[in-house]
């Protein structure tokens, strides 16, 4: 007999009926609500003996194993799957759990099935009763193939995201509203400087923004748009280093549409931040090399326009007079061929004036100019300039002195200096009449300058004319009161060596009444009064670096700073002599503290030697066109710390405005 499900009841393993009894429990649900549930379920049914033979099956345990009604009853349980040789112990062993009444309630395997198809099933039975008494086992059969496939993907997609969280390169996080850390990647415990998840997840991340209010801020930005991005912050390192980074993130809403996560992504912009300034300051240097560039390139055209006559003019009177001797040579007198040589001589001497002043401006304004810096007596220079003129002053009856003291100690190149005096002795010779003088004097000292005055009682300059005389470009000239004529170009190389010797130059004159010019140059005191600044953020390099300049100069002063900031600060406070400072520095570093020291019109004037790790020559000349006067490469020597140190300390505490 088939059993159906209207002739079954449900049989209670804990209180089995004896053998033969035929009284039936109380059916747990209706026959029609049993037949109804044994037509549609979806789930295969099965209803097998004693030995494990299909007695009945429904149709959904048909479509799960691909066999029909007529193929299944009568036949094993283990038809429908490939039980292989395992077929009799299978066997075996359902019949003593059956006998038994031992049931697997609830199980997941894999089956291969007698077609080799492999799938997931979730099964579990029961026993029940026929009308005739007899005890069936009902199995209950799911697919669960494409569960299990699906949890296999979301496992292995679970598996990708942790590789990926935990593998980027960039900091990942899921927080609470509240700062409480949920999750953290490597990548974002090593930008905070962090060893273990649980060392910052007892930190509260409010505490890792610099400033309290971004985080409001982005609470803010989050509740209202759900999301944020290219946020740039600063965050706090667990030492304290502040970090600029860049948050991307989004909120994290319940049901209720209440944020209950932050999560996102913090990129570390501290590289980028730096190659963007050092991208700055090449622009700042490229825009100042660039402004400078036009500034000379007008300057060299006006003063070639200018040039280009006088360049010319003696050709013409050379040529014209060699031509004259040329062809005419036996009509002229001997007098006048000594007269046209003369001719021919004085604008050969005039081209040669030319052409030599023009080379020595050239050399200042190209860097080819080798400076040999040493101590010297302003009283010995000035005088050998005065001893080199005599022989014109003399004809002319004019009386050359010089009334500085011995003692007046600077520090220069010896041959550059008597081309300044030697210059502006003979400028005042050509515009001093006959019986007229010439003084050189000490008229004015200050505490780090002598200001020596070369005066004469000469011709005296037009005013309108005053600003003219230092300009290249303009090429100022006026014939002497005996006809010398002059090139235009000696005061213009005069200004460009006292500058070389961080100097000054300027005039005081009134026509008729005479001409005064001040030449300034910094007393040599590099022992006495010496005040350097030595800027680094390690104090173990402060330390060293003060040592060396120690060794330079015993009785100096050292000021120390560890930023930028605080050295500009002690800088307006003491106004060092020279400054040492690093380059990259916490909170402002090197080039600002050089570029922010060269724009106050009080500390521009103070020297300044960057030492940098950076190997960029672009980074150097940036650094030298805000100022720097020198730029040394770490590991520095100290032998050429000191040499540019003492090199440095000739320069003027404040250069006269």
């Amino acid at each position: 007999m088939v059993a159906t499900p209207s002739n079954l009841t449900l049989w209670n393993p804990g209180n089995p009926l004896p053998s033969g009894n035929t009284q039936k429990q109380e059916p747990r649900f209706s026959n029609h609500a049993f037949q109804s549930l044994w037509e549609n379920s979806i789930d295969g049914l099965a209803l097998t003996d004693s030995d494990g033979i299909f007695v009945n099956v429904n149709q959904g345990y048909c479509q799960i194993f691909g066999k029909s009604k007529d193929e299944l009853i009568g036949q094993p349980f283990y038809v429908v799957w490939d039980g292989g040789e395992r077929a009799q112990r299978l066997q075996d062993a359902y019949k003593k759990r059956f006998a038994a009444n031992k049931l697997e309630t609830h199980v997941e395997r894999r089956l291969k099935l007698w077609s080799s198809e492999q799938i997931d099933i979730e099964a579990s039975g029961s026993f029940v009763e026929s009308d005739d008494g007899q005890k069936l086992l009902l199995t209950v059969i799911r697919n669960i193939t494409r569960r299990k496939q699906a949890e296999a993907s979301l496992r292995r997609s679970e598996k990708r995201f942790h590789d990926i969280f935990d593998n980027a390169v960039q900091g990942m996080f899921q927080s609470t509203p509240d700062g409480h850390l949920i999750a953290a990647n490597p990548a974002l415990l090593k930008l905070l400087g962090y060893s273990t998840f649980e060392e910052m997840a007892a930190v509260n991340m409010s505490s890792v923004y610099v400033n309290a209010e971004d985080r409001m801020m982005l609470g803010e930005l989050l509740k209202a748009k759900g999301y944020c991005s290219n946020i740039e912050l600063q965050l706090k390192r667990k030492d304290g280093k502040v970090i600029t980074v860049c948050e991307h993130s989004r909120a994290i809403k319940n049901e209720f549409g209440e944020v209950v996560e932050y999560e996102g992504i913090i990129e570390d912009m501290t590289v980028r931040k730096a190659l963007e300034k050092k991208l700055d300051q090449y622009l700042t240097a490229l825009k100042a090399s660039e402004d400078s560039l036009k500034t000379l390139n007008a300057q060299k055209d006006k003063l070639f326009s200018i040039l280009s006559h006088d360049l010319r003019s003696p050709f013409s009177s050379i040529i014209g007079f060699t031509k004259i001797l040329q062809e005419e040579r036996e009509t002229l007198s001997e007098e006048e061929q000594i007269e046209f040589l003369g001719f021919i001589r004085q604008a050969a001497e005039q081209q040669l004036g030319l052409v030599n002043k023009l080379l020595d401006w050239s050399r200042f304004e190209t860097g080819r100019v080798t400076v040999d810096m040493k101590e010297i007596k302003l009283e010995t220079i000035v005088q050998k300039s005065i001893d080199g003129v005599q022989g014109i002053a003399k004809p002319k009856n004019i009386h050359l002195s010089s009334t500085l003291r011995p003692n007046l100690i600077s520090r220069g190149d010896e041959q550059m200096l008597m081309q300044v005096f030697s210059n502006l002795v003979s400028n005042a010779l050509k515009f001093t009449p006959h019986g007229g003088s010439i003084t050189v004097n000490l008229a004015e000292e200050t505490n780090d300058a002598w200001v020596v005055g070369v005066n004469d009682t000469g011709a005296g300059i037009p005013k309108q004319d005053l600003k003219k005389l230092f300009k290249v470009e303009e090429k100022y000239t006026r014939e002497g009161l005996d006809g010398e004529k002059g090139t235009g170009l000696g005061l213009p190389v005069v200004y460009e060596i006292v500058q070389k010797h961080s100097g000054s130059i300027t005039v005081e004159s009134e026509e008729g009444k005479g001409t005064t010019f001040f030449v300034r140059l910094p007393k040599y005191s590099a022992v006495e009064g010496v005040k350097v600044m030595v800027v680094d953020d390690e104090n173990g390099v402060r330390t060293l670096h003060s040592r060396y300049v120690k060794r330079a100069v015993p009785d100096a002063t050292v000021i120390y700073a560890a930023n930028g900031e605080e050295a500009l600060e002690l800088a307006r406070k003491y106004h060092p002599t020279v400054v040492v400072s690093d380059y990259a520095m916490p909170k402002m570093d090197g080039f600002e503290f050089l570029t922010a020291l060269k724009k106050d019109e009080n500390l521009k004037a103070i020297p300044v030697l960057i030492i940098t790790g950076e190997d960029s020559a672009a980074s150097k000349d940036a650094l030298r066109i805000a100022g720097a006067q020198a730029v040394l490469s770490k590991p520095i020597a100290p032998e050429k710390l000191e040499e540019v140190l003492l090199q440095a300390l000739c320069q003027t505490k404040q250069k006269a405005q």
